[in-house]
């Protein structure tokens, strides 16, 4: 075993972790990482991924990646050992024959013109009746108005239309109709008015506030209910490097990396019912959900977080 494979071992157990869990964090398979804790480089798949697997390795037991690298630099392989020197020359394509659509589509453009002329000349003769039509109806309406006062015209002069006491009577009697109904149309809209002054006015209950609480705390594992929130949004910060799980209930990983010191990710979950956080080395990262601080514990440095969310209603 080499020296950097003893530093990396060492670094794991002190974490409490098996390699099934560091290939679960890092996606490196298991034989890849007994062959860098060996010291057995030629197992791996080549130069520039023994460098990243070990990166990976050192940031998921929470060492700096690139400092490890650069310190047990002579003892693992150049990354550019596997650059091939030149690019074998690129083959020409030869000019394809044109396709049957393209023949198609070529005498389809020669007709087209022909085909719009036509069309243009169908919609002209269209409005020009449409236009002789509606002249025709009009000029018919006017007629039948025409015979329809004369008519009238005729029977004022027979005698047959009703004499002006009549028709002062009948103006009275609506009259008062008129008067009748709108008292009575007065008489219900005082009604409802005093109806609805007498009716106490319902005050409106409070819409009930965002709840973030803890409901279990053990040595590495807590559970958070988030409950009459109207969304699950969760912010990560890091002030140092660590390898960062994030997974909602439906397997989606909505994050899976190291993340670096500096680097902010904000994911929205309001999708799902719940998510679970991983977290490499918790004192690096702080974490906020719909911009309220969680309290996660920072010993051990592995810390795993389970947040249930109910929307509210």
């Amino acid at each position: 075993m080499t020296e950097l494979g003893q530093r990396l071992k060492e670094a794991r157990n002190d974490k409490g972790l098996s390699l099934e869990e560091i290939q679960s964090i890092t996606k490196i398979q298991k034989r890849y990482l007994l062959a860098i804790e060996e010291g057995n480089y030629e197992l791996l798949p080549g130069n520039f991924y023994t460098r990243a697997f070990i990166k990976n390795y050192a940031e998921a037991v929470g060492l700096h990646g690139e400092e490890l690298l650069e310190e047990y630099a002579s003892e693992i392989p150049k990354a550019n050992a596997d650059v091939p020197e030149s690019l074998p020359p690129r083959k020409m394509r030869k000019p394809s024959a044109p396709s049957k659509s393209s023949s198609v589509s070529s005498k389809w453009s020669s007709v087209f013109p022909s085909v719009l002329v036509v069309l243009l000349i169908v919609g002209v003769a269209a409005l020009i009746w449409y236009v002789v039509q509606s002249g025709d109806q009009k000029t018919n309406q006017n007629a039948t108005t025409n015979q329809a006062e004369e008519q009238v015209t005729s029977d004022e002069n027979s005698g047959s239309a009703p004499n002006s006491d009549e028709v002062s009577k009948e103006d009275d009697s609506a009259s008062s109709d008129d008067t009748a109904q709108d008292e009575e149309a007065k008489s219900d809209d005082k009604k409802a008015k005093d109806e609805a002054e007498e009716k106490p006015a319902e005050e409106e209950e409070p819409a009930p506030e965002m709840e973030i609480k803890k409901v279990k705390s053990d040595t590495d594992h807590s559970t958070f209910d988030i409950t009459n929130a109207e969304k699950f949004e969760v912010k990560l910060k890091a002030s140092g490097s660590s390898w960062v799980a994030l997974t909602g209930a439906s397997d989606k990983n909505y994050v899976y990396e190291s993340l670096a010191k500096g680097k902010n990710v904000t994911e929205d979950l309001s999708s799902e019912t719940s998510a679970t956080l991983r977290l490499g080395s918790s004192p690096a990262i702080e974490v906020f959900v719909n911009g309220e601080k969680i309290d996660i514990p920072k010993e051990p440095v592995v810390q795993n977080v389970t947040f249930n969310f109910k929307k509210a209603e």
